[in-house]
């Protein structure tokens, strides 16, 4: 007996919802059969697959399948969670962004707002560049007359504290005015990925981006604070590599804010399974 493939297929107990089919079991998983608006939409779409067509191989909802464990209400396939061996989505059909993705859009981040700060900061970084490029050569110096190195000075190792704030300020325009504008970063945009709200595809609000923001630059904001500092990057580190963990991909300036990181189609909207009945041809 050949298996149907996951997917949206007419839910046998409305004629007027979506069911998704995993593959072995019917999920909890629903939608509308027709995407509100769609009618006014010039597009045409696939013609609606009646409810007496559906696949003789899927059993309707709840139903045991031999051979199979039947799920309890409470199990794997309620809620938010998925199915482990199936692609990470939301509880709507977005594809999560894998970690990958989104480690090379904060490295891409922080590489262009560190290029935008330094410039600002100059006039602060330019004294302390002097400091450093002094000792340099004059360590060079000594070593090619056989002398010892000279003693560092103690500006070489008091960093301009302004460089730090400008960073940060310059961190927070370009992360929170991105985000709520689009949801993307450039770095996000380059590796096509976006920040969502969990119960819609819109762009996170205000409030959640300053949240974000405030927790993925704990570092930056407590840095002069010695120990404070060293237990906020321990948190730092873990917060980060948090969605290679968690199922549903999230870090904790994820979950808590309420967000999601999901994979964007080229059309705009986020990326997830078009229900055959909303197909656009």
């Amino acid at each position: 007996m050949s298996e149907r493939a996951s997917g949206w297929y007419p839910d046998p107990n409305d004629p007027d919802t979506l069911r998704y089919w995993d593959g072995i079991l019917w999920t909890d998983r629903t939608m509308p059969r027709v995407k509100p608006g769609l009618e006014k939409s010039h597009i045409s779409a696939a013609p609606q697959v009646p409810q007496h067509h559906q696949h003789p191989h899927l059993p309707h909802p709840g139903q045991h399948r031999p051979g199979q464990q039947q799920s309890s209400p409470n199990g794997p396939y309620r809620g938010r969670f998925q199915p482990a061996s199936a692609t990470a989505r939301t509880p709507d059909g977005a594809e999560l962004a894998p970690f990958w993705r989104r480690a090379l859009a904060f490295i891409v981040d922080n590489i262009l707002t560190s290029a935008i700060a330094a410039p600002l900061a100059w006039p602060w970084l330019s004294d302390w560049v002097h400091v450093v490029r002094t000792y340099f050569n004059e360590s060079l110096d000594a070593a090619r007359e056989g002398r010892g190195t000279p003693d560092a000075p103690d500006a070489l190792y008091n960093f301009p504290w302004q460089v730090g704030l400008v960073a940060v300020a310059v961190y927070f325009v370009y992360e929170v005015a991105l985000t709520v504008w689009r949801g993307q970063t450039v770095g996000k945009m380059l590796l096509g990925i976006k920040v969502r709200r969990e119960e819609n595809d819109k762009p996170p609000t205000f409030g959640a981006a300053v949240y974000r923001f405030a927790v993925k630059q704990l570092t930056s904001i407590v840095g002069p604070v010695p120990l404070l500092s060293f237990l906020v990057t321990i948190f730092q580190i873990v917060d980060y590599l948090r969605p290679l963990s968690d199922r549903m991909n999230q870090a904790f300036h994820d979950s808590w804010p309420g967000t999601y990181v999901v994979r964007k189609q080229r059309g705009g909207a986020s990326e997830e399974q078009t229900p055959p009945g909303d197909r656009m041809y």
